[in-house]
């Protein structure tokens, strides 16, 4: 746990205003009162953040805003969890941030809550969202207006955004092509797509590098239909139930977004223990169907290094201690789970 001004003053009984002036030599307090200080700060590990920030001993204020499609969607707990280290890392540096939680993939929402944040008065936004004309447009207003935008989780095309901070989504769907022609013994690979929402770019990107690297590999397949289930597991299960009863020679499903739950069980309602399912993430209802082998694997993206990189870019722009224009894409890594290290 990192411990912060914050950590201090619970521990001794004070303000974060005592601690810091302890901390920093300024003011008056009483020298019993500082020495306990400097002993919990000794004792419970407490290193001075940011050098730059000490020095010169002025609090900024940092407000960043954060949209996230979170609402029935377990995979954003992980990139919450990251957000929540770099609050608690970042607000000594002054660093405030509002999370709002959406739910789904509607553009009209989107859009709502972007408009809320800046009303907040926020200084950046980092921004999980759909990749849409109107939604690029209204990150470049918020850029004219001077609201440094970061895209978190899935990328927008045009848009103008400072960086993105995600995972790299072809290169996870060539992964999960050169896994499944390594491991399927079909003749001929039948696959259904169950994806999240055509407006993702990193679902849409998810497609395209594993058909890219299918047909690379040279391997006989065939993309029979794509279902969006809008990340829901109930439209997930309806829609997959329907479709593998209707076509018996499916023989692949591969899941893009969220919605495992629910293809799982229609995998399992249909008896069809003979198709090869691939997925995403490791969350507590992926990882019991990967043990129970009915998703052969997953790719894992760190979410909660997404959540914490994008604030920490937030404020390094925002305070200056690094130029935006030098201020690169961050990819998280593509791990790869199977029933024998997943989640461990």
């Amino acid at each position: 746990m990192t411990v912060t001004v914050k950590t201090l003053a619970k521990a001794a009984g004070v303000s974060r205003g005592t601690v810091d002036r302890v901390l920093h030599n300024r003011g008056s307090v009483k020298k019993e009162l500082a020495l306990k200080i400097k002993t919990l700060a000794k004792e419970l590990g407490y290193v001075p953040n940011r050098a730059g920030r000490a020095l010169s001993g002025i609090r900024e204020h940092y407000k960043i805003g954060i949209m996230l499609p979170s609402i029935g969607n377990a995979f954003f707990d992980g990139v919450i969890e990251g957000i929540e280290k770099a609050c608690l890392e970042y607000e000594e540096l002054g660093v405030e941030v509002i999370l709002d939680k959406i739910q789904g993939y509607d553009e009209a929402t989107h859009l709502k809550s972007i408009d809320e944040l800046k009303k907040k008065g926020c200084s950046a936004l980092c921004l999980a969202t759909i990749d849409t004309p109107s939604v690029a447009e209204k990150i470049k207003e918020c850029e004219l207006l001077g609201i440094k935008i970061i895209l978190v989780n899935s990328d927008v095309s045009n848009s103008n955004r400072i960086c993105y901070v995600g995972s790299d989504y072809i290169k996870a769907g060539k992964t999960c092509a050169g896994l499944l022609s390594l491991i399927s013994k079909f003749e001929k690979l039948k696959i259904l797509v169950v994806t999240g929402s055509a407006f993702m770019k990193g679902h849409r990107q998810r497609i395209e590098g594993f058909e890219n690297e299918l047909q690379n590999l040279n391997v006989n397949f065939e993309i029979c239909a794509q279902i969006e289930s809008n990340d829901s597991d109930i439209k997930a299960q309806i829609e997959t139930t329907k479709y593998l009863t209707a076509h018996k020679d499916i023989n692949c499903v591969y899941v893009t977004g969220a919605g495992v739950q629910g293809v799982g069980a229609a995998i399992i309602a249909t008896g069809r223990d003979d198709i090869v399912g691939i997925a995403f993430d490791d969350i507590y209802t992926t990882v019991e169907m990967v043990r129970a082998g009915i998703f052969k694997f997953v790719i894992c993206q760190q979410p909660d290094r997404q959540g914490y990189h994008a604030v920490k870019r937030a404020y390094q722009i925002l305070s200056g201690t690094v130029n935006e224009q030098a201020m690169s894409d961050f990819y998280t890594d593509t791990i790869i789970k199977i029933a024998s290290n997943i989640g461990k």
